[in-house]
């Protein structure tokens, strides 16, 4: 069953641009279907709206668990060469780049939706066939 979740404007606030909140929700999504329960958890509370993202990182078992899940990342961080730091800076920034055009995409589906559906009904203002 699918369940409900909330848009990316849920991570305006600490995501500053449309792209990263975005980048920020799909993570949320992958942490979802973690092996991790307490990660699974936290996402899925913040996915439904039932916790903010900055009340999830307060909590300390959410916080621990995010700590450690990011330790083996962090540690191949470290033993990456320069040219491997921007490799990886180049494929971050690709990655929000694509975010970027999904939401220009959608942007621009929804608003031609919208011009087309106003194209099909009738004028608010048509007479009616009656004459003043």
């Amino acid at each position: 069953m699918e369940r409900p979740e909330v848009g990316d404007e849920e991570f305006l606030d600490i995501a500053k641009d449309p792209a990263r909140a975005r980048a920020l929700r799909k993570s949320l999504q992958r942490l979802a279907d973690s092996r991790d329960d307490t990660l699974r958890e936290m996402a899925r509370d913040v996915l439904a709206g039932r916790i903010g993202l900055r009340q999830a990182a307060r909590n300390r078992a959410y916080r621990e668990a995010l700590s450690e899940g990011a330790r083996p990342g962090m540690s191949a961080c470290d033993r990456m060469s320069a040219e491997e730091l921007r490799a990886a800076e180049a494929e971050g920034r690709r990655q929000l780049d694509e975010c970027q055009r999904e939401i220009d995409q959608e942007r621009a589906e929804r608003q031609g939706e919208g011009r087309r559906g106003r194209k099909a009904r009738d004028a608010p203002h048509q007479s009616r066939g009656w004459r003043l």
